[in-house]
Order: C-alpha cells, then sequence, then structure tokens
C-alpha cells in the first residue's frame, strides 16, 4: 500500500517555517559574480609599478571585505608602497563627514538644520532671505565658491590663514544667487559648516567628528586636517605629472602635496584624511547604523530641494545617480594632486572606494570598473563610455 505523504496542518506549517529559517539563514545578498585578482589589477597596472604614485582599493560587500590592495607608490623619495592602511587626503569626500557631523549635532539638540546660519556666523550678512544650514549642505545658499573668493583677492593655498580669516573673507562677500533659488556646488559653504560645528559644539570639527564618528566607528587613521604641521604616520604624498616632463627625460613626478599644500588647514570642504580600511566602517555604518539613532541615515539620505519643488540628486554630500541602470550613491575628491572616488550600489549591498596620490588619475572610472567585474550581469548593457 502506498502512503500518502501528508502531514497534518500544525505539522506542515512547522516544516514550513523550519524551511523558511533555513532559507534566510543561508541568504545573503552577494555579488553575483567573483572575479579573479589578475582581471582587478589588471585595472590598476599603469600603476602598479616602480617609480609611480597609484591607488589603494577597497571592494565590499554586504559590509565586509570582498578585496582591497595597494598599487603604485606612496612616497617616491623612499619606494614606500601604497597598502590599505595608506593614509590618504581625500578632498570632498570629507563633506559626506562633515554634513554627518552637523547631523548628529542636530540629534543632540545643539542646533537645527532649519537654524539661520548667522546664529552661529553672525559676522556674515544678514541674508534676505535667511540662509539656513540645509541650504548650505544641498549647495542652495548661494555661499560662494572659497577658492574663488581666495583667488580673486590674490590668496593662494600658499598663504597661511585662520579659520577666522577666512570666514572674514567670506563675509565681504555678497551671495551668488538667493537661497533655495538654484544648485551651485560650494567649497564655501561647506567650510562655513565647520565653522557652524565649532560654534555650536565648542569643539573643532576635527574634534567633535573624532567625538561623534571616528572613536565609536573605530575609524582609528581618520581626522579632519586642521594643524599643517601635525605628523601623520603612513601617510601618502601626492603628484603630478612636470609640466616640463618632455625636457627631463618624460614621465618624471614633482611632489605637489609638499610643494603647495603645507600652509593650507581649512577643513570641512576637504580636509578629511583617511584610509582604505577605515572606510569599511564607514561603509558598515550605512548597514547598520550605530550612529545618532533610528533617523540618521534618514536624514543622510534626505534630497535637497529648490524653491522651484524641484528635487535634486544632492542629499548629505551624497550624490545619487545610476550606472548602468543601478542606482549608485557616493561623491567624489580631487585636491593637490590626491584623487578619491566612493561609490555604493545600496540595492546591491556592495560598494567600492580608490583612494589615490596622482592628480591624472581619474577614480571614479576605476571603481566602477571594479563594480562591473562584480555587478556586470546585473547591470543594463554596456554603451560606449
Amino acid at each position: 500500500m502506498v502512503r500518502s505523504l501528508h502531514c497534518s496542518a500544525p505539522q506542515g506549517y512547522a516544516l514550513a517555517a523550519v524551511l523558511l529559517i533555513a532559507l534566510a539563514l543561508h541568504w545573503q545578498p552577494t555579488a553575483a559574480q567573483n572575479p579573479s585578482s589578475r582581471q582587478i589589477d589588471a585595472l590598476f597596472i599603469d600603476y602598479d609599478r616602480p617609480g609611480s604614485p597609484g591607488c589603494a582599493l577597497g571592494v565590499a560587500q554586504d559590509g565586509e571585505f570582498v578585496y582591497k590592495k595597494g598599487y603604485g607608490h606612496a612616497n617616491l623619495d623612499w619606494d614606500i608602497p601604497i597598502t590599505p592602511e595608506t593614509v590618504f587626503y581625500v578632498g570632498s569626500v570629507s563633506k559626506q563627514f562633515t554634513a554627518a557631523t552637523i547631523v548628529l549635532l542636530a540629534g543632540r539638540g545643539k542646533l537645527s538644520l532649519d537654524d539661520d546660519i548667522r546664529e552661529y556666523l553672525p559676522e556674515l550678512p544678514e541674508y534676505e532671505p535667511p540662509v539656513t544650514i540645509r541650504h548650505v549642505i544641498h549647495h542652495t545658499s548661494g555661499i560662494p565658491d572659497m577658492y574663488r573668493v581666495m583667488g580673486d583677492n590674490g590668496l593662494s593655498t600658499w598663504d597661511r590663514f585662520s579659520r577666522e580669516d577666512a570666514l572674514r573673507l567670506l563675509a565681504q562677500q555678497e551671495l551668488d544667487f538667493a537661497p533655495g533659488e538654484r544648485y551651485q556646488y560650494s567649497n564655501g559653504g561647506y567650510f562655513a559648516l565647520s565653522m557652524i560645528v565649532e560654534r555650536a559644539s565648542g569643539k573643532t570639527l576635527r574634534d567633535a567628528a573624532s567625538d561623534l564618528i571616528f572613536e565609536p566607528l573605530g575609524m582609528s587613521d581618520t581626522h579632519f586636517h586642521d594643524d599643517p604641521v601635525h605628523i601623520m604616520r603612513r601617510r601618502a604624498m601626492s603628484y603630478m605629472p612636470r609640466e616640463d616632463s618632455s625636457e627631463q627625460g618624460g614621465g618624471e613626478q614633482v611632489e605637489y602635496y609638499q610643494s603647495y599644500q603645507g600652509n593650507f588647514a581649512l577643513p570641512g570642504a576637504g580636509g578629511l584624511y583617511t584610509t582604505v580600511e577605515d572606510l569599511l566602517q564607514w561603509e558598515r555604518n550605512f548597514l547598520h547604523n550605530q550612529l545618532g539613532g533610528p533617523d540618521f541615515l534618514d536624514v543622510m539620505h534626505t534630497k535637497g530641494v529648490l524653491n522651484s519643488g524641484e528635487v535634486l540628486d544632492y542629499a548629505f554630500a551624497i550624490s545619487e545617480g545610476k550606472h548602468r541602470g543601478l542606482k549608485t550613491l557616493g561623491h567624489t575628491g580631487s585636491f593637490m594632486g590626491f584623487k578619491a572616488y566612493y561609490v555604493r550600489f545600496p540595492e546591491q549591498r556592495f560598494s567600492t572606494w580608490v583612494l589615490c596620490n596622482m592628480g591624472e588619475i581619474v577614480p571614479q572610472d576605476l571603481g566602477l570598473q571594479v563594480a562591473e567585474l562584480y555587478l556586470g550581469d546585473q547591470m543594463a548593457p554596456e554603451t560606449t563610455r
């Protein structure tokens, strides 16, 4: 006699529950492809050679490294190779941490995102309508770019001046447009945010970000650099091609960082030093927030809105975009021969970041090409670059 494979209802539900639990325990979002190290390394072959600056690469899936490596040299004088522990200046990737510090201070009642910035920076002119902290974060404030203002006043990064000097310089400028009228990227605005942090918290941006972000996340090699003579272990120098390279035998570089940035230390718009290793902790926080309570990540991903009602692609120093059909969230950085790119594919829980010390390198291209090796079969067909 053939018996029916039949379970009573309670037994059937129990079996189904066990199967669902087993599936949940074994399911994890993973990249659909598993490229070889040779495929990844081939993207960086131009820099992975003697006498060349280069990049450090981090690749993470679900908050864990799936690949990390250094290519080229952090210091050409001493032939020091780049590793994932090399400390890089990351330019405007810094803005993400400036914005996060503001959000965390707001969560502690130290400020409100809709405060008039003159509550903290009374040196600035009275603007009508007022410029709010939120305007500045989204680059809709009309505050002019700091580097443009410096150039207009005959100043360069050779010149040493204090944060208060820089604020007085901004105070002499008119807004480029009415607050909320349009989007215009402004390093001057993000420098102003660093001063708001200082006035609202009683701590420099360096100390406030350390207390609120870097120490809680264990980012021990990360800081906002507000002391130009601060000694830093494992720091990369930065480079650019010589303008007269054809006369010098071709291909020689000069040390760009040491020559030009030595007196410049105004954090906020930039100023962050970090490593591939430390950025994994920041990536993990996007997946499993350890900072600022349940609303922190929602606020960080809130996009700017113009007076017209147009919604921007720019949130709290996080730019939303698409790459071959997949949603991306990220930011670039570039200053004095340093280049950086940090991009997340949130729906795939996948990220890459590329930190470089050669001004001609394009880290966006490298980071996205690495992502294609892992996620290519989930992407739309490739179009001409």
